[in-house]
């Protein structure tokens, strides 16, 4: 009974040997199964990401090619007040078609340029911006009558239609301006002087925006020691004002500075007749007073006054005497 008991017992630890040996195979075969299938995982992962990157890649070389060269230009950069100003938002779709050209002054969009749509122009309001719709169209809009409040930024903004809709923006800068109407006003208190002489003189632009820059010179000579005032108008003009308490020395009599600007105006004056250029001191000896006013590159203009010196009899030399 205990051999036959030895048997079953053999019998059975056998068997469960040869099970686990079985679940161990079976294991194996799986871990090797998965390990047949990972590479393939992993290569079908880097496959993906190259696609999605030549699929980036092609997109972005699609929206420089349809969209590219946007710029805005203000013409002109500087306008008068009351006048009109054209802005050009020049671009470059490279065939592809045209879905939308925007304006804004700052962050506010003013007009808009939609050929899908009927009609394809609208105006939004905006204090002080007056569009001639006439004259506007997909790549230009031109305003009237614009005012202090438009100087700033403005800026277009353009987008290809579909499939892409690519967007780009330019940026470009008004400023309104209103210019002196006529030259300085230059006035001194004599019109002739000598060293040691007290020189007083006053100089005024008309009110303008933005103010003028005044100056005095004599004999091109830059005069420092001056006292300068800026006056504000109702209208919210400023008129520039400058005075000069000069005592008068021998250098400023002197020769040694004889170039002086002839009577020319600035280049780029309202007046318009070109740049300074220098000529010999008509007056050697004499006073050059000039008042120049600037506003940048926009203004530029001058008055001056000759000033001689106080004429006196001669006086006959001594122990000269004179025969009948």
């Amino acid at each position: 009974m205990l051999e036959l008991q030895l048997r079953k017992d053999l019998s059975a630890n056998s068997g469960d040997i040869n099970k686990m040996r079985q679940h161990q195979a079976l294991d194996t075969g799986h871990r090797q199964q998965r390990r047949r299938h990972e590479p393939d995982y992993r290569a079908f992962q880097t496959r993906l990401c190259l696609m999605l990157l030549a699929v980036l890649l092609l997109s972005t070389e699609l929206v420089e090619c349809a969209l590219r060269n946007v710029n805005l230009i203000i013409e002109p950069p500087a306008v008068r007040r009351g006048q009109h100003v054209v802005l050009r938002c020049m671009y470059d779709l490279d065939g592809a078609p045209l879905y939308s050209a925007k304006f804004y002054r700052g962050q506010l969009e003013f007009y808009r340029y939609t050929p899908g749509e009927f009609p394809n122009t609208k105006v939004f309001p905006f204090p002080g911006i007056h569009v001639d719709v006439t004259s506007s169209n997909a790549t230009q809009v031109l305003i009237r009558n614009v005012g202090f409040g438009l100087s700033g930024n403005f800026s277009c903004e353009v987008t290809a239609d579909a499939p892409l809709f690519s967007t780009a923006t330019a940026v470009d800068t008004m400023q309104v301006v209103e210019l002196p109407e006529k030259r300085p006003l230059l006035s001194t208190e004599h019109t002739r002087y000598e060293p040691g002489d007290v020189l007083r003189a006053n100089c005024s632009t008309p009110p303008s925006r933005p103010r003028a820059e005044l100056t005095f010179t004599i004999n091109n000579m830059v005069i420092t020691n001056v006292e300068t005032q800026y006056i504000r108008t109702i209208d919210n003009l400023i008129a520039s004002r400058i005075s000069v308490k000069l005592q008068l020395q021998g250098v400023h009599f002197s020769s040694v500075n004889p170039a002086i600007y002839n009577g020319v105006y600035g280049l780029n004056s309202v007046y318009g007749h070109g740049g300074p250029i220098y000529a010999p001191n008509p007056n050697p000896g004499g006073l050059l007073l000039r008042c120049s006013a600037q506003i940048g590159d926009l203004y530029q203009e001058y008055k001056e006054i000759e000033l001689g010196t106080p004429q006196k009899d001669p006086i006959p030399a001594r122990g000269e005497s004179r025969q009948a």
